[in-house]
């Protein structure tokens, strides 16, 4: 069994508002899944099961669309995944809620580097992994054009997260499991 976050984009931001976490909890036990809870009203939802990362991404973005009548895009990532990820935190200075990760759906596209430079000011240093991209936005995220049009920027599919978000769902996964 492994334990999952499925990370939702765009929840209760712009056009879908009105995805309630008890009920997005409801949708991953009807879908068989274990252990399932979700971290604040941003679409973290970690669950447990034996089935593949891209099958559950599969499934709960189905399970969404059946409930909602639109397409949400679902990224998912294991604990230990989020877990190592926070030790490769290239930005350890940088204030929690101010050093953001973007979930890519896939690899990051050829490219990505000079089109996210081309937006990104001095104050915004960031780094791109393989599904992963950093951003420590200095002056803050309110404001900043790299963080309004980050989706566009990327031109993949990606959800955001900051880093005190990420650190807060891996120490409560950590603190379930006993």
């Amino acid at each position: 069994m492994t334990t999952y976050v499925a990370l939702l984009r765009g929840v209760n931001l712009g056009p879908h508002r009105a995805v309630a976490m008890p009920r997005l909890a409801e949708l991953a036990r009807g879908l068989g899944y274990d252990d399932v809870w979700t971290w604040v009203n941003s679409g973290n939802l970690v669950l447990t099961t034996p089935r593949a990362a891209a099958t559950v991404e599969r499934e709960v973005a189905d399970a969404l669309e059946r409930e909602y009548g639109t397409r949400i895009d679902v990224t998912v990532r294991s604990a230990d995944e989020l877990a190592a990820l926070l030790g490769e935190n290239p930005f350890p200075e940088g204030s929690p809620s101010r050093v953001t990760v973007a979930f890519l759906t896939g690899p990051a596209p050829y490219g990505l580097e000079g089109r996210i430079a081309a937006v990104a000011t001095d104050a915004e240093p960031f780094v791109v992994a393989d599904r992963e991209v950093w951003v420590l936005y200095g002056d803050g995220i309110a404001g900043s054009r790299l963080a309004t049009g980050f989706i566009r920027t990327v031109g993949v599919s990606a959800t955001t997260r900051t880093l005190g978000t990420v650190t807060r769902v891996v120490a409560k996964i950590r603190t379930r499991a006993g």
